[in-house]
């Protein structure tokens, strides 16, 4: 119980006063991942104040976002300590990399809960407060793999492409209230899910980890990992006034990889 009333403590957090996202209140499921925790302290240099949520993480409301009782739980718990919700950031993922014909199915279960129904559930149990006046965010990270294919990823790329779908519905259902929806889709992050990753491509694909990094760095045309700060400079941008008229969009920042 102590330690999780120090959770729900932190969860409180406030932003900086002035920024263009001052008085909003903005929940981030994810925040102790490599991308979530860029984008927390993105979010709170713009001025929000951020409920941060995940499933682990001292600065963390600690829920399961994968089901409708932690997904209700944390829109319950940004009402009870700030009185609205804003912006809803849907950011938590995870990877299970094998075959078709070996896949778990407990896997592509996981998978799916966790970043298709999952996101739909925050999405349905904040609507009435992202709705009860204009300006209301929805922002989800989906991925490169969410716009194309790739080898070993059944669960992960069928997941990010149909939240694609889900965030046009919601930017269609909610364009007349003001709301908007829309996704971002980074390429390779050197985050620790990138990292978990090695191991499984070195598995998968008969060759050493530093020729599985040297292949996610040759697939962008910058020849590099794409830093998380640009995705959650971009995250942010989408969750404030200049986002106002970007609706329906998936927006890659993977330093051009799906322009060619």
């Amino acid at each position: 119980m102590a330690n999780q009333a120090r959770h729900e403590q932190g969860a409180a957090v406030g932003g900086s006063p002035g920024g263009p996202l001052t008085r909003r209140v903005a929940i981030l499921t994810g925040a102790a991942g490599g991308l979530g925790r860029a984008t927390l302290r993105a979010l709170r240099h713009a001025g929000a104040t951020v409920v941060p949520v995940d499933v682990h993480g001292d600065d963390c409301l600690i829920a399961d976002v994968a089901t409708a009782e932690g997904n209700r739980r944390i829109v319950d718990l940004a009402l009870e300590r700030h009185g609205r919700l804003d912006i809803l950031i849907l950011n938590a993922g995870a990877q299970a990399m094998n075959p078709i014909a070996s896949y778990a199915e407990a896997d592509w279960d996981r998978l799916m809960n966790l970043m298709v129904k999952g996101p739909f559930l925050a999405m349905k149990f904040a609507w009435p407060q992202l709705t009860r006046q204009p300006g209301g965010r929805i922002i989800v990270t989906s991925s490169t793999a969410g716009l194309v294919g790739a080898p070993y990823k059944a669960a992960y790329v069928a997941a990010k492409h149909a939240v694609l779908g889900l965030v046009k519905v919601a930017a269609l259902e909610g364009a007349a209230a003001g709301l908007t929806a829309n996704a971002v889709a980074p390429g390779w992050m050197r985050t620790p899910l990138a990292e978990n990753q090695i191991r499984d491509h070195t598995r998968l694909r008969g060759i050493s980890g530093d020729d599985v990094i040297a292949s996610m760095m040759a697939e962008q045309p910058a020849k590099r990992f794409v830093e998380t700060t640009e995705v959650a400079e971009l995250i942010t941008f989408l969750a404030g006034p200049g986002g106002s008229a970007i609706n329906g969009a998936c927006i890659p920042v993977d330093t051009g990889t799906l322009a060619g």
